[in-house]
């Protein structure tokens, strides 16, 4: 692994864990120590990062972790809710009962998460689920802007991160959303989707009733 991409790989790892939280700036001598390396492949990997939305770049002053105000939230959580429905027609197109059976194990182990609060975990097996549902469509470019999308998500889901109780409810859904996907049943899928997604990014009604009475 190239100095840049360990540099990536660690950055990300620690604005993904909160050890340096929205807001912040990124200790490029800190991280350039952690590599053993120079800042250049630091530098590198920030741009990266900013390219993917975690990373807010001040040019020739600093960095810092992006911080997404209660509008960017909103707007991410509808883009959000467009993506994951599509991902589901997809996945009831192409999709198979096998796939969706691999699906439930994703859900358990974030599940599982949940209970032993790992929160960073729990988030990442959430999101892994809803990427299969999107693998399972078949449709590249989906896939890509998804797996784009979810690492903002993660940043998001993390700060906003309330209690285990709450985090258990959300995840139920997965279940809902297995059995629905089993029986084909999108319009059921529409109604768990928008419920999984309306209160967290604070989808306004008249978006949420679009999708609904379509």
């Amino acid at each position: 692994m190239s100095l840049s991409q360990q540099s990536y790989e660690q950055i990300k790892k620690m604005i993904l864990h909160l050890e340096i939280k929205p807001g912040e700036r990124i200790p490029e001598e800190k991280i350039s120590e952690i590599v053993n390396g120079s800042r250049t492949p630091v530098r590198e990997a920030l741009r990266k990062l900013g390219d993917e939305g975690l990373v807010t770049i001040y040019p020739g002053r600093y960095s810092e972790v992006t911080y997404y105000n209660k509008e960017t939230i909103k707007a991410i959580g509808e883009l959000r809710l467009a993506q994951d429905l599509l991902s589901c027609q997809l996945a009831i197109r192409h999709g198979s009962n096998s796939d969706f059976a691999m699906l439930k194990q994703v859900s358990e182990e974030c599940e599982m998460s949940a209970k032993k609060g790992d929160v960073y975990e729990r988030i990442a097996f959430d999101l892994k689920f809803h990427l299969e549902i999107a693998k399972i469509g078949k449709n590249e470019l989906l896939i890509q802007n998804q797996d784009k999308l979810y690492l903002k998500i993660h940043l998001i889901q993390i700060s906003k991160y309330t209690n285990i109780d709450d985090s258990i409810s959300q995840i139920k859904k997965h279940k809902d959303i297995i059995h629905a996907l089993y029986e084909r049943d999108y319009k059921k899928i529409k109604t768990l989707v928008c419920e999984h997604l309306e209160e967290f990014y604070d989808i306004d009604q008249e978006i949420i009733n679009m999708y609904l009475n379509n």
